[in-house]
């Protein structure tokens, strides 16, 4: 005769499919999520050209074809190698610009927010509308 300590709770089937529908849904969601990623990374065009604003106002826009490195007023350094733009250094306390990846994509953009300087490649991605 069993205990009724050794039962079995009563309800612990609904929480079984409980946790079976909760990991369905999770699964979904971040499978649905990395194909936006795909979508919207590899539909990205090639730029030619940057843009470079400090505070809103357009300091430049140079080749991204041709190495070159871009002192901009004291603040920081903007280099251009193998068809990528760059921050190579920043007066900036945290470095966040610093440490961003080498752009190169259309609509892509690397910001330091303390200087107010913005680095663009001009453009939109081939993708018009997501759902």
């Amino acid at each position: 005769m069993p205990t009724e300590a050794m039962r079995k709770p009563t309800g612990s089937r609904s929480m079984n499919r409980t946790a079976v529908s909760d990991l369905i849904l999770v699964s979904a969601v971040v499978i649905i999520a990395l194909v936006l990623l795909v979508v919207f990374s590899i539909n990205r065009a090639d730029g030619s050209v940057f843009e470079i604003t400090v505070n809103g106002k357009v300091y430049g826009t140079y080749d991204l074809n041709k190495d070159t490195e871009i002192d901009v007023y004291g603040l920081c350094v903007v280099c251009v190698k193998d068809g990528e733009v760059f921050m190579k250094s920043s007066t900036c306390k945290g470095k966040d610009c610093v440490h961003s990846k080498p752009i190169s994509k259309s609509g892509q953009t690397i910001i330091c927010l303390p200087n107010g300087v913005v680095i663009r490649v001009p453009g939109e991605s081939e993708v018009d509308a997501a759902i």
